[in-house]
């Protein structure tokens, strides 16, 4: 991932445990965001709502989303992810979703299916490898 640059910041909200904080980074065909110690559903709103602001000022609708030591959230309501579904469908978006638990993934597999009843392409991986070839399959 060499040639991946940063092009927002690191935002950092305070809470009882380790900070929540994120990355999102854009390369040349897809946008990185990587999401460590969130708890809430309200860090997760803000989470994609920068996902979100990126992809729209990029123009660019393949993401990966990647989730490391968070707790799963099953009130997806709470954060916003109808809106976040309307964009990805709007942009036919391709969203490659990952994560470093078990637990987490049972979480993103029931907000994937959700999603991908909407209609938004959106897929959850083991291994960021084949997430990353997904998100590039058919691109130029």
């Amino acid at each position: 991932m060499s040639d991946m640059r940063q092009v927002s910041g690191v935002a950092i909200v305070q809470t009882p445990h380790a900070p929540m904080r994120y990355e999102i980074v854009a390369g040349p065909k897809y946008v990185r965001a990587d999401l460590y110690n969130r708890r809430n559903a309200g860090e997760t709103a803000k989470f994609l709502a920068a996902v979100a602001d990126e992809c729209i000022r990029l123009e660019c609708y393949r993401v990966l989303v990647s989730v490391h030591s968070s707790k799963p959230i099953f009130t997806l309501e709470k954060y916003g992810f109808s809106a976040f579904i309307e964009l990805a469908l709007k942009n036919s978006a391709k969203v490659a979703v990952l994560t470093d638990n078990p637990e987490m993934r049972i979480a993103h597999e029931y907000a994937v299916m959700l999603a991908r009843l909407r209609g938004v392409n959106v897929r959850t991986f083991r291994d960021e490898a084949a997430a990353v070839a997904w998100l590039e399959k058919g691109r130029q």
